[in-house]
């Protein structure tokens, strides 16, 4: 199996630009990114930058002192200019959505990818709850898509291929983690599309519902059933020896889930609250590291010490 995994990625089609520094290298094609570790071979992890429909809710600010002017600030600057720093570009004007500019910066790092997402309003300007979601793919080497195995093909991190891999009456082990209470805590295994908000997504689901989160329905796209609230926006997946884990961050996170058979994680970040002709800036991060999923929350302590 680890060899037909290798061989698929060196046969993956051409990239549209790829830049590396250290072991991570970052690839962009069409829409997406993937990435790979020379540390951790065999394995590449992908990126959607775009996909379905936002959560929408609230008004739009006249004026907001917590968004900027289409400049980009000094330290949004030096991040650019950082060696090895990759950018992606999209106007979105599907329908269903209110028009808006993207930019993401992805800049290679000992421990992953550091993102910087500079989202700028035009004419209409973003309620105050526009959840957009981002996919983290992490496709095993059993998928029947084969189209998705272009962008990810992930052997150590498939909670798919452990299940499909495991005897017919071994249950089902989750390699999915969030923090709940200060301690990291599986998201149950299972088909269904399961997830947890954060404490911020919470207080945006009580204000756009009366007060009665029960009332909710299951939240985005894949309509995933919130279990409970976590402590953040950081999730993360350990492969099943606890020798590798990669993981996800945003600033401004409301709701994260787990969807199989695609072995995809779920961020949807919070960009409303910007108006008219402004824009905002969110911080985030991929890590892929060695150690257990503790590793990457110490490391995460480091890079947001105010998340919490």
């Amino acid at each position: 199996m680890k060899s037909l995994c290798l061989g698929l990625i060196l046969s993956s089609c051409a990239f549209a630009a790829a830049e590396e520094l250290g072991d991570i290298r970052i690839e962009l094609m069409d829409g997406f990114a993937s990435f790979t570790n020379r540390s951790h071979p065999d394995n590449r992890i992908g990126y959607r930058f775009h996909e379905h429909t936002p959560l929408s809710y609230g008004s739009v600010p006249a004026k907001n002192s917590d968004t900027k002017q289409p400049e980009l600030t000094p330290a949004e600057e030096r991040f650019k200019a950082r060696p090895g720093t990759m950018a992606f570009h999209q106007r979105v004007t599907d329908a269903g959505w209110v028009p808006q500019d993207w930019t993401f910066y992805l800049a290679p790092v000992e421990d992953g990818i550091d993102l910087l997402w500079v989202v700028k309003a035009e004419a209409v300007g973003l309620p105050e709850f526009y959840g957009v979601q981002q996919c983290f793919r992490l496709t095993g080497c059993l998928a029947k898509s084969a189209w998705r195995q272009r962008y990810a093909r992930t052997a150590a991190f498939s909670e798919y291929d452990l299940w499909q891999n495991a005897p017919p009456a071994a249950a089902q082990t989750s390699l999915t983690w969030v923090l709940r209470d200060g301690a990291l805590q599986p998201l149950p295994a299972g088909k269904d599309t399961i997830g947890c908000r954060t404490r911020y997504g919470e207080a945006l689901d009580i204000r756009r519902n009366g007060g009665r989160l029960d009332l909710l329905e299951p939240i985005g796209p894949y309509h995933a059933r919130m279990l409970w609230t976590g402590d953040s926006g950081l999730f993360l997946r350990t492969s099943a020896d606890g020798k590798w884990s990669t993981g996800l961050y945003w600033e401004r996170t409301t709701h994260l889930s787990d969807h199989h058979p695609a072995d995809c994680l779920h961020a949807i970040v919070n960009l409303g609250g910007v108006a008219p002709n402004e824009q905002r800036s969110l911080r985030g991060k991929i890590y892929w590291l060695a150690g257990p999923g503790k590793t990457v929350v110490e490391h995460w302590h480091q890079d947001f010490p105010d998340a919490r």
